[in-house]
């Protein structure tokens, strides 16, 4: 399983990755949309995991230029902010079907998402 995490806050990345690394999983982290496309094409992401808000392109737009490249590409959203329902809303009318986690996330209820992705077991 190919991670990439991408959030403007650094602390926030460097520390899912570390989590996720621990764990026995593979993970990267982006600060940024056009660092996360470079990323995605070299890395080849099972699943990425990114911030909704950011700065320029938000999460979901980076996503779905992603998923359009790996459309097997398991996406989770996250978010602390109350500024995300409407950005969410809007996608989910458009047809993205994507989880939304909350912010932070737990480590343990991070891991049992990817656990329960339905080709977990083949990375």
């Amino acid at each position: 399983m190919h991670i990439l995490i991408i959030d403007d806050e650094r602390y926030v990345a460097d520390t899912l990755v570390m989590v996720l690394e621990q764990s026995g999983l593979e993970a990267i982290a982006a600060y940024d949309a056009d660092s996360a496309l470079k990323k995605a094409e070299s890395f080849r992401p099972t699943v990425v995991i990114s911030d909704v808000i950011m700065p320029g392109t938000n999460g979901i737009e980076v996503c779905q230029q992603i998923h359009a490249r790996f459309p097997a590409c398991h996406i989770f959203l996250f978010s602390g902010q109350a500024a995300t329902n409407e950005l969410v809303r809007d996608a989910y009318a458009k047809g993205v079907t994507w989880e939304l986690l909350p912010k932070p996330i737990e480590p343990e209820d991070l891991l049992a998402k990817l656990a329960a992705l339905p080709d977990a077991s083949q990375a």
